[in-house]
């Protein structure tokens, strides 16, 4: 379910689903609640989404503030 394989096609792979959420990129911080409403429709269900944000957040192109719930892109050089 993460990474393509001859099992898993590239459009159902979480890496592929990801992003979505990158495409919504925004220069403040983002409510979590608010960016699942917007990319929603590329999801199946709130555990894709949750894993996406997790494997965002352990490649470190997000950041997250769990006390405000939002979340912010990562800036790169």
């Amino acid at each position: 379910m993460i990474y393509p394989n001859k099992h898993i096609r590239i459009k159902d792979s979480i890496i592929y689903k990801m992003l979505s959420i990158l495409e919504v990129q925004s220069d403040s911080y983002m409510n979590i609640h608010e960016l699942y409403s917007k990319t929603k429709n590329k999801f199946n269900n709130a555990d894709e989404f949750i894993l996406s944000l997790d494997v965002l957040y352990a490649l470190d192109m997000i950041e997250v503030d769990f006390k405000t719930e939002t979340i912010k892109y990562a800036k790169r050089n």
